[in-house]
């Protein structure tokens, strides 16, 4: 896939420039960009047995080219209603409805950005270890619905919750490479003078920092085609009173529950919701967070017109006062999806993001910003 982007941004300094702004793209992007390009490559080992490979780049990576998912699964082949699978390698956790993840790059179908609670979870997560699920159709028992169960065990991941705390929840589409390198703004609290100077302005999140490994378990209900409900708990395990490399361990838990919901022909209802905490040192960084959004879509002349409001916040709760981390905001997205060919999607969305940040001041950035960014997104894909 190649997603080129022509934009039109009046929002303040982007994350991606070291300052505190929500969106991807500011008043000082190129109006021309390259969005993303992905080569995905799959192959079947056996009947059972299958692999599959993410390589990515885009305008702002790291690296030229980095890994996005790399993973082997099993699927043995069901002897009742129950279908079973283990998956194991670097692949995203199955938290979204808004990602298609039957398409390629783990990309919002509806729309440009992603909401709040997937933009985060496209820099910040991944599962760098083994899934095992577990789905009962219900079609071979009787019922009118399909039940399932999750559990993952993990590495790495350990840095995660550093974005939330020191730079706030964003509203974009870009998604981090197994050997992303991620830039902080330069708050007083990490340079070398500041309170935390062991703590490293550059991220990599997906590193394994002390050594024990994280988990998350879930489960699912389908009903046919028109309602499907998840629900998600989530801990890293991280002990935060471990450094090393300029990087701390974060102890991050969440719960996340989300659901589509198609009530009439051509509708499509979609939400998502998050809460939970994070912690580094002895109490040097203690973070609530919690978002959640709704999403309506419909079919407008060639192609679908949509609809997303997200509501996003952080709390601070720990020993610096100094380092206010504390947030609200909110983000308006309006967005138009128009298949042009087999291979050419045609994506036009109007984004606002409207957010108070009081840490904006120690950069010289104002705390209330309102950003507002008109996109269009080319896909072409092969």
């Amino acid at each position: 896939m190649l997603d080129l982007r022509a934009l039109d941004s009046r929002a303040e300094r982007s994350f991606l420039e070291g300052g505190l702004g929500k969106t991807r793209y500011d008043a000082s992007s190129p109006v021309i960009s390259l969005g993303q390009a992905v080569l995905r490559g799959e192959f079947d080992v056996t009947d059972t047995i299958s692999t599959s490979m993410e390589l990515s780049s885009d305008d702002r990576q790291h690296n030229a080219i980095d890994v996005r998912e790399a993973w082997l699964a099993w699927n043995p082949v069901p002897s009742s209603a129950w279908k079973t699978r283990v998956k194991g390698g670097f692949f995203f956790p199955p938290t979204s409805v808004e990602i298609d993840y039957e398409g390629i790059g783990w990309t919002p179908k509806r729309t440009i950005s992603s909401a709040a609670i997937n933009s985060w979870i496209g820099e910040e997560l991944r599962t760098k270890g083994f899934e095992w699920s577990t789905l009962r159709l219900g079609r071979y028992a009787d019922a009118t619905y399909d039940v399932g169960l999750l559990a993952a065990v993990f590495t790495g991941n350990d840095p995660t919750g550093t974005l939330l705390a020191w730079r706030g929840w964003s509203i974009s589409d870009r998604i981090a490479g197994h050997s992303e390198a991620l830039q902080l703004a330069d708050l007083p609290v990490y340079r070398p003078d500041g309170a935390i100077p062991r703590q490293s302005r550059t991220i990599h999140p997906f590193r394994e920092i002390d050594g024990r490994p994280g988990y998350y378990v879930g489960m699912r209900l389908n009903r046919q085609q028109d309602l499907v409900l998840t629900a998600l708990h989530y801990d890293n395990r991280a002990d935060p009173r471990i450094v090393k490399s300029g990087q701390y361990a974060w102890r991050t838990r969440f719960d996340h529950v989300s659901a589509l919901w198609r009530p009439a022909p051509d509708w499509e209802i979609l939400m998502q919701a998050m809460h939970g905490d994070t912690l580094m040192g002895a109490n040097a960084v203690a973070l609530d967070f919690k978002s959640w959004y709704l999403l309506a879509s419909h079919p407008a002349g060639a192609g679908v017109l949509s609809v997303r409001f997200d509501r996003f916040s952080t709390s601070g709760h720990d020993i610096l006062p100094a380092d206010r981390n504390d947030e609200t905001g909110y983000a308006l997205a309006l967005a138009y999806s128009m298949p042009l060919s087999d291979t050419f999607t045609l994506l036009l969305e109007s984004l606002t993001v409207q957010s108070q940040r009081s840490s904006r001041q120690l950069i010289g950035e104002p705390i209330q910003q309102t950003g507002r960014t008109l996109m269009a997104s080319l896909r072409w894909s092969f």
